[in-house]
């Protein structure tokens, strides 16, 4: 049962007063002392949402460092998991207890807020239980949360500003951004630029470029692939539309999304074990922003044991078993009768109304105000790969200054740069979908140049 406004607004009144700016005192699972403050709490967004963020300051000089707002995406998928299983400065063990630290952590050279949203994912709440939404929405609130931010933490207002984050992030980040830009002259925020890690930002290019990278690595026999391609595609499947293929040529790219999502194999990175409760004999149908109205109902729904919704392949428990802990949730500023935590909300999932299928327009926007774009995308990711990336950075027209080069971290190719006039493209070699996660020391060390400024 969600709190109704009259007992939320009491209880973060009194929040307030008695812990101003939601310091977060002791943190169970820590067995080392921190070099940094951190703080949780909640940013009433709207009359009746709110979002929970956890803010970390910089282990280097969090009077001057840069400023990021991470998004995790789904939607419906909590940054929690940002902050816990990725570039956050100390990572849940298996135990579900006990916390280690992260030396990859990117608030050892920036400030890092991570925003759960929208309401109703994570600890993030609507006071009456509603909790529907859609990208305008989603982008007005976390717009309003980035201002009430900056109320709450005026020391940080002239920082340097990044907006960041992964998957649907791709939505998130750009529109986002715009509205920041649309609002500089009521309230001015120093955006310096965004970054997107594997992100979904066209609908029909992420189809076309899954089916092809799915033929590429081995999933489609090449009589399907010249059945496709002849039958289907009039001998060409550059050309074609493969999201508007009906009758037996639609079923032909369903069965190849199928296989992909569900055929057992990692769709997050297709050369790591599927972990977690992934059980192909129990699938059922569950929205996803990641596929076009015509494929929704082939996407899966897992649920674990507990009868609580599970990433495929992906294992949460310890996360989960961290973040529902009495002791964490008091020291996070959780209030008590908000549900448990999950890594996604199946509700948000379900309910999430998609209102743009292609970035272009809001990411050559976002340049032309002169902000800097980073796009990086793990080769290994079958879900948002690198080619739709890839794609989708050559289409926005901008100058070409270097054409594909390696890039180098500690003395081995890390990955292929290409950098046009206002956005760079980049890869990182070997990692799947969450690269912070599983090339850490890469993946920080582009984050790092990037908000410095300086060549990969």
């Amino acid at each position: 049962m969600f709190p109704s406004s009259v007992f939320t607004t009491l209880v973060a009144t009194f929040a307030t007063l008695f812990n101003p700016f939601n310091e977060i005192k002791n943190l169970p699972g820590l067995k080392y002392e921190l070099n940094f403050k951190q703080y949780s709490g909640f940013l009433q967004v709207s009359e009746r949402h709110f979002l929970h963020y956890w803010f970390v300051e910089s282990q280097n000089n969090s009077e001057s460092d840069p400023l990021i707002f991470w998004f995790n995406g789904g939607p419906g998928c909590s940054s929690l998991d940002g902050i816990l299983n990725e570039m956050g400065p100390f990572l849940v063990n298996k135990d579900g207890k006990t916390l280690r630290p992260n030396p990859h952590s990117w608030n050892t050279f920036a400030s890092v807020v991570y925003v759960e949203s929208p309401a109703g994912v994570g600890f993030s709440y609507s006071s009456d239980g509603n909790t529907t939404a859609n990208d305008e929405m989603t982008a007005l609130e976390n717009y309003e949360a980035i201002r009430k931010f900056f109320v709450l933490y005026p020391s940080f207002r002239n920082h340097s500003v990044f907006i960041m984050g992964e998957s649907y992030g791709g939505i998130y980040v750009p529109t986002l951004a715009a509205r920041i830009i649309d609002g500089q002259k009521e309230f001015h925020i120093n955006l310096n630029g965004i970054a997107i890690g594997n992100g979904y930002v066209n609908e029909k290019m992420n189809i076309e470029t899954s089916i092809r990278f799915a033929y590429d690595h081995g999933y489609i026999d090449e009589t399907n692939w010249k059945n496709l391609k002849k039958k289907c595609c009039h001998g060409c499947i550059e050309d074609c539309d493969l999201t508007q293929l009906t009758g037996r040529c639609g079923s032909m790219i369903e069965n190849i999304i199928k296989t992909i999502w569900y055929g057992g194999i990692n769709p997050y990175d297709i050369y790591r074990d599927c972990d977690g409760s992934f059980d192909n004999t129990k699938m059922e149908s569950l929205r996803v922003g990641i596929l076009p109205k015509k494929f929704l109902q082939l996407k899966i729904k897992l649920r674990d044991q507990e009868n609580r919704v599970a990433v495929p392949c992906l294992d949460d428990t310890n996360i989960r078993n961290y973040l529902n802990s009495d002791g964490v949730r008091g020291a996070l500023n959780i209030y008590e009768n908000l549900p448990p935590w999950n890594i996604c909300s199946e509700s948000i999932t379900e309910s999430y109304q998609k209102q743009y299928t292609d970035m272009t327009p809001i990411v050559r926007k976002i340049i032309n105000a002169d902000v800097r774009v980073l796009l990086y995308y793990g080769d290994t990711d079958m879900a948002c790969n690198f080619m739709m990336g890839q794609q989708f950075a050559d289409r926005l027209g901008y100058p070409l200054l270097q054409p594909k080069t390696t890039w180098k971290f500690n003395k081995q190719i890390a990955g292929f740069k290409t950098i046009y006039d206002g956005v760079t493209f980049l890869t990182i070699r070997g990692a799947g979908h969450m690269a912070p996660q599983w090339r850490a020391p890469q993946t920080t060390y582009a984050i790092k140049k990037f908000v410095k400024n300086l060549s990969i």
